[in-house]
């Protein structure tokens, strides 16, 4: 999967994207790998890779670092050579594109990329000793590359109905799973220690619930009379709540008051205000990420495949 993603996103990157960030390390320049006659270079690879490495040097260092740059360079260097042999096959089975697509696409390109300037675009031609021609050349073999590869690979993916069904349903017990939870108030009554303090408790406690019963507001009321937190909780499970809480919280319905609960030294009264029963994240909400987890993993065979298909076809040397 990496190594086609970073095939999409160097194919999309600015040909010539300036970047400040340190070095990859790699020889400064020379062959790093050849396609037929198709050179690649370290710089090309640095330069490709640049946007990604920037975000290691923020975010690693040392050995992690190295370790991680390591492997930005290696699947950097595969995908140009994939990009490559796709580009000498597209050239073998003489595939070409009409002129004036690629005048759109050098349009296109100095207007996002060169902010409309063709006095911009010459400069950076000139750091990079690149003529118009050449740099038309290599539009016209990304323009080639991108036609042959929506040819071969993209166009022949079919995610279908059925296809992001048998995926939920395969995924949907260990990654679309919804738990059973409540959100809840409750109000707390000490018991009292002997038995008259009891007894005044508990025609307290009887008292206060049915007056809730009456229609008087839970929050309010709890916040006279509760002998313990009166905040609503955030979604929880029953199970990690206090024991005596568990039933009240599976029975009651939102919106429904508890009878009153014996928690052995106090009594509970408890306010469900929402429930949310168990079950599965509905296939509606996410069928379009389903539906890209299966175009992206098509893919990755189908460009695989590809690959493997046209390999054996050209000279192939990693330097």
């Amino acid at each position: 999967m990496k190594k086609v993603f970073l095939f999409l996103f160097l194919s999309a990157a600015a040909l010539y994207a300036q970047t400040n960030s340190e070095p990859v390390v790699t020889p400064i320049d020379g062959y790093a790998a050849r396609v037929n006659d198709r050179v690649i270079t370290y710089g090309e690879i640095r330069q490709n890779v640049a946007p990604i490495a920037r975000q290691l040097f923020q975010r690693l260092r040392g050995e992690d670092l190295a370790r991680q740059l390591q492997e930005l360079y290696n699947q950097g260097r595969e995908t140009l050579l994939d990009e490559a042999l796709i580009q000498e096959e597209a050239k073998r089975q003489e595939l070409t594109l009409p002129p004036e697509m690629i005048d759109d696409e050098i349009d296109r390109m100095i207007e996002t990329q060169f902010d409309g300037s063709r006095a911009r675009l010459a400069r950076v031609l000139a750091e990079s000793r690149k003529t118009m021609e050449e740099w038309r050349e290599e539009i016209a073999d990304q323009l080639v590359m991108q036609v042959y590869y929506n040819q071969q690979v993209l166009r022949k993916i079919d995610i279908t109905g059925e296809d992001i069904r048998t995926e939920y349903d395969r995924i949907k017990d260990e990654e679309l799973s919804i738990p059973f939870r409540v959100k809840y108030r409750f109000i707390l009554i000490n018991k009292g220690r002997t038995p008259e303090e009891q007894a005044v408790k508990r025609k307290q406690a009887e008292r206060v619930l049915q007056r809730l019963r009456d229609g008087a507001d839970f929050a309010a009321l709890a916040e006279d009379v509760s002998e313990g937190d009166t905040s609503l909780s955030p979604w929880r499970d029953p199970a990690d709540v206090k024991e005596a809480m568990r039933p009240a919280l599976r029975e009651t319905p939102a919106g429904g008051i508890s009878d009153l609960i014996d928690g052995g030294t106090v009594f509970y009264i408890v306010n469900v205000e929402s429930r949310q029963e168990k079950g599965y994240v509905p296939l509606e909400k996410v069928r379009e990420q389903i539906q890209n987890k299966l175009f992206a993993q098509e893919r990755e065979r189908l460009h695989e495949e590809l690959i493997g298909r046209i390999s054996g076809r050209h000279y192939v040397k990693r330097y």
